[in-house]
């Protein structure tokens, strides 16, 4: 690991060597949109254990389907609204990173569908290692592995993911 042993953190030069020895960078890629995308959920619907099958593209849909009871068809008009207002908070403080909700959710997918996620989850100190959850290393990653096409939102996405991390104080990779 490349660390300044006074202060114990990666500086920009040491991050900038470690993204070029990255094994599969564009995965990094898929892996910072699938995180982004996940932790959105997480934020939304926080007392759902299990999200399979849930992504911002649907999250409308989805809000609708965990707020009805599926023999009833009863509404939890509380619980709708509870979740609605947490995407429509959460909506409006990525956007003023330059989030747009038309655009983004269905780039977000089609980053995960073209590169994949990782293959393996990191332990807290693989991640460390590794760089997973340092910003500066993984803002390298995206600048020198993105397609130029895609770099601007691809960083937005970073910054998003990031964002979401300084407010929940969790590490940018949740596993």
């Amino acid at each position: 690991m490349c660390t300044d042993p006074r202060e114990h953190e990666e500086t920009a030069s040491c991050s900038y060597v470690m993204s070029q020895k990255v094994k599969d960078p564009e995965r990094l890629l898929g892996e910072i949109a699938f995180q982004l995308d996940r932790r959105i959920l997480s934020y939304v619907f926080q007392g759902q254990n299990r999200l399979y099958g849930f992504t911002v593209l649907n999250i409308r849909d989805k809000i609708i389907q965990v707020s009805t009871h599926p023999l009833t068809g009863k509404v939890d008009e509380g619980y709708r609204l509870q979740l609605s207002q947490r995407y429509t908070e959460l909506m409006a403080k990525l956007k003023q990173l330059g989030y747009s909700m038309t655009l983004h959710p269905p780039f977000t997918e089609f980053i995960i569908n073209t590169y994949g996620i990782l293959k393996q989850r990191a332990d807290s100190y693989s991640a460390r290692e590794l760089g997973y959850n340092s910003p500066d290393f993984l803002r390298r990653v995206v600048i020198n592995s993105a397609p130029s096409k895609l770099l601007k939102d691809l960083l937005l996405l970073f910054s998003c993911l990031s964002f979401m991390a300084r407010q929940d104080g969790k590490p940018l990779f949740l596993w």
